[in-house]
C-alpha cells in the first residue's frame, strides 16, 4: 500500500473517532442522564394467607404506599413516565410474622425492564404493621328500656329466648366491648309482646364498636307488662278465743299491699290474709301473715311481708253504784227540786272491757247524768247517761229509766 492510501486511511480513522467523540459530547448534552420521583405508589400484600391461618388481621396500615426513585436518561424516562402506572410495583412480604407491630422491608420492581430505567430508591424502605389476633367471646345480653309505661303498668323481668351471643373480631377491638345491648320502647305499652330486637355491641362510653360481627344478629325477647293496683288488707281467722279473752289493737302493717297482673286486678276492693286459727295468737303479739292472692296476682314487691300486731287481753265485768244524787243532775229548773228519798236512790252500772282499761276505772270517770231538761212537777222516767270509753260497753244499768219525783222548793 502506498503511502498516499495509508495516509488516507489514517484521516478516515482519526475523522470517525472524532465524529463519535462528538457525537457522545453532544448526545450528554442533549439527553443527560437523571432521576425522577413517582408518589404514593401502591404497595401489593403477598402472602395474606399466611396470616388467615393464623388468625391475624392487619389492623394498621390500610392504605399502604411509598414514593419510588427510577433512574436513566432522560429519554427513556420520558417514555416511562406514561406507562409507571403499570410498569412499577412495589410489595411487603406478610409470611413469617405473628400478633403485635413489626416492620417489614418493601421490594421494588420495573416490569417488563428495558431501556436501562433503573431503581434507585424506595421511601420508606420498610412499613410498620400491626397485626391483630381475631378471637371470639360469649356475651350475655343486656335488656335496656326506654321511655316509660302508661300509669298503673308496670314492666316484668323480660325473658330472653337467646341470653347470650357470640361476639368476633380483633382482639383490640373486642377488649373495648363492655356490653350487648337490646333496646325496648316502653312508650304506650299496656300488655305482654314477644319482640325481636336488633343487637348493638358498646363500649363503655356508650358507643357502637365498629368491626365486630355477633351470632346471632337479633333476638327475641318476651316483655311482660302488668296492671298494678293498691289494695287493703283484710285479716281473716278460724276458730274462737276462750271466753272472756278477745283481741284488741290490732294492725296490719303495711295496711296497703301493692299487685300486679292482668287488667282484672283494677276491679279487685281487698286482699284477704290466709285464714289464721285465731287461737295460735295467744302467746305471740305479732306474727307474720300469708296472702291469699287470687290466680294471676303477684306482689309488686315479691319481697315484701305483712305482719300483724295486736294485744290479747282478758275481758272482764266491773259494776259501780252510785247514788242519784251522786249522777250529774242536768237542766233541772230552778224553782223544782228532787225530794230526799229520791237523791237517795241507788244506781249500779254494770260495764264490760279489756282488764287493762277497765280496771282503773272509777266512778267520777265515768262521768254519770240524767237530763231534767222541760220537766215539771210531778213524777217522772229519765235515763242515765254514761260516758263512752273506749274498749268498755254497758252492760247494764239498774233501774233504767230511773223514776224521780219533782215538786216545787
Amino acid at each position: 500500500m502506498n503511502q498516499k492510501k495509508k495516509s488516507d486511511i489514517t484521516a478516515k480513522i482519526t475523522t470517525l473517532i472524532i465524529a463519535i467523540f462528538l457525537w457522545s459530547f453532544v448526545m450528554g448534552k442533549e439527553n443527560p442522564e437523571r432521576t425522577e420521583t413517582f408518589r404514593n405508589v401502591p404497595v401489593n400484600l403477598s402472602n395474606v394467607s399466611a396470616l388467615e391461618r393464623q388468625d391475624l388481621v392487619i389492623m394498621s396500615p390500610q392504605d399502604v404506599t411509598v414514593n419510588i426513585k427510577v433512574t436513566g436518561k432522560k429519554s427513556e424516562l420520558d417514555k416511562f413516565s406514561k406507562v409507571s402506572s403499570s410498569k412499577l410495583t412495589a410489595q411487603v412480604d406478610l409470611r413469617g410474622y405473628g400478633e403485635g407491630q413489626v416492620k417489614i422491608p418493601v421490594s421494588a420492581s420495573i416490569i417488563d425492564q428495558s431501556g436501562g430505567i433503573t431503581i434507585s430508591g424506595i421511601e420508606p424502605k420498610e412499613i410498620l404493621f400491626t397485626f391483630d389476633k381475631v378471637v371470639t367471646e360469649k356475651m350475655p345480653v343486656t335488656v335496656r328500656t326506654t321511655g316509660k309505661l302508661p300509669e298503673n303498668y308496670v314492666l316484668g323481668d323480660t325473658i330472653r329466648k337467646t341470653e347470650s351471643v357470640l361476639i368476633s373480631g380483633p382482639r383490640t377491638w373486642i377488649n373495648e366491648v363492655k356490653e350487648v345491648v337490646a333496646e325496648v320502647g316502653l312508650a304506650n305499652r299496656t300488655s305482654t309482646t314477644t319482640e325481636t330486637l336488633a343487637i348493638s355491641i358498646l363500649d363503655d362510653e356508650g358507643n357502637v364498636v365498629r368491626g365486630i360481627t355477633k351470632e346471632p344478629n337479633v333476638v327475641d325477647i318476651i316483655i311482660p307488662i302488668y296492671r298494678t293496683n293498691s289494695l287493703p288488707i283484710e285479716l281473716q281467722t278460724v276458730g274462737e278465743l276462750p271466753d272472756n279473752y278477745s283481741i284488741r289493737d290490732i294492725q296490719i302493717t303495711p295496711s296497703n299491699i301493692a299487685i300486679r297482673g292482668n287488667d282484672n286486678v283494677a276491679n279487685l276492693k281487698k286482699i284477704d290474709t290466709k285464714p289464721i286459727d285465731i287461737n295460735t295468737l295467744l302467746d305471740k303479739s305479732a306474727m307474720e301473715v300469708e296472702l291469699n292472692l287470687p290466680a294471676g296476682v303477684e306482689l309488686l314487691n315479691p319481697d315484701e311481708r305483712v305482719t300483724i300486731i295486736y294485744n290479747i287481753e282478758e275481758t272482764i265485768t266491773k259494776e259501780f253504784t252510785f247514788l242519784l244524787g251522786d249522777l250529774n243532775i242536768l237542766n233541772l229548773d230552778r224553782k223544782l227540786e228532787i225530794p230526799e228519798d229520791d237523791l237517795n236512790q241507788l244506781v249500779k252500772v254494770t260495764l264490760k272491757g279489756y282488764k287493762s282499761v277497765l280496771e282503773p276505772i272509777k266512778n267520777e270517770d265515768l262521768e254519770a247524768s240524767i237530763d231534767l231538761l222541760d220537766l215539771t212537777t210531778g213524777s217522772h222516767q229519765v235515763d242515765v247517761v254514761i260516758k263512752e270509753i273506749e274498749g268498755v260497753t254497758v252492760e247494764n244499768i239498774n233501774p233504767q229509766p230511773l223514776t224521780i219525783n219533782l215538786e216545787y222548793q
